[in-house]
């Protein structure tokens, strides 16, 4: 991160055993963006399948709704996620796949301690016409809690998002796992080229996709997304800096890189 000129790092779980935030925020002190829930809904997930993710009477729930309770009251996390609720088509082991619902009690009793505490939740879902309408009843019955949409929904359609977030203030676009560098192997890239999921590389920047965010400069934030060892950080960083960044104007630029993320996350220097 220093040698990279990085601010934050974070707003998912923690990426490796023993699955505890707690190391990254003691290494990294406020620019450690920490979360609750992603690891809990995984291991649910993992032990319960979707059912479970959709059931709010799970003993799992009420463990960790009192632990994110506790740590909001501590300032010891800032948001919810990343709460991975669909990732059919997204994520390459099949074992890993689920398509919960995302306005089941279950999640919906998540955005009551987001509301409570003025967080934000961090959901991982796919362009789904289901998963899409669930979004947007989250979204309209929690107006005050920041749903940042993990990926841009890894989606190409650039309609689908401007009427999203024209009609939802409190809906943001993250745009990492967007890029070119995180597909380094064919298979994977023709399988991104497929779905159209490459908005950006080193240079270009596709053009219906520049005008989205300059239609919309508050609401995008950048990521890396680079929790596989294969993936080179520095190659993503340089992408999101020459092939995103540096297209937009530079007003949108600053809101994109770091601007927006502070607001919406309360970040810290």
């Amino acid at each position: 991160m220093k040698e990279l000129n990085i601010g934050w790092a974070g707003g998912v779980g923690a990426p490796y055993g023993p699955w505890d935030t707690q190391p990254y925020s003691q290494l990294l002190g406020n620019r450690y963006i920490a979360t609750a829930g992603q690891v809990a809904l995984t291991d649910i997930y993992r032990r319960k399948g979707v059912k479970g993710i959709e059931d709010a009477s799970l003993p799992e729930y009420a463990l960790l709704i009192e632990e994110a309770n506790r740590l909001f009251a501590a300032k010891q996390i800032k948001g919810l996620g990343e709460l991975i609720l669909n990732n059919q088509n997204s994520n390459p082991n099949s074992s890993f796949q689920r398509k919960a619902k995302i306005d089941s009690p279950a999640i919906i009793q998540l955005l009551e301690v987001a509301k409570r505490w003025e967080g934000f939740v961090n959901i991982h879902a796919e362009d789904e016409p289901g998963s899409v309408q669930e979004l947007e009843n989250i979204a309209a019955a929690y107006p005050s809690v920041p749903i940042i949409l993990a990926h841009c929904l890894f989606t190409s359609n650039v309609s689908l998002i401007d009427r999203l977030l024209s009609k939802y203030p409190n809906m943001y676009c993250e745009m990492s796992a967007r890029n070119e560098s995180m597909y380094n192997n064919q298979f994977a890239k023709q399988h991104a080229e497929r779905l159209d999921w490459i908005v950006f590389d080193d240079k270009k920047l596709r053009p219906n996709w520049k005008e989205l965010i300059e239609k919309h400069p508050t609401r995008f934030m950048v990521g890396t997304d680079t929790f596989n060892s294969w993936v080179d950080v520095k190659k993503a960083v340089r992408q999101i800096r020459g092939g995103l960044l540096q297209n937009l104007s530079p007003e949108t630029a600053k809101l994109v890189a770091s601007e927006n993320a502070i607001r919406v996350m309360k970040l810290e220097p």
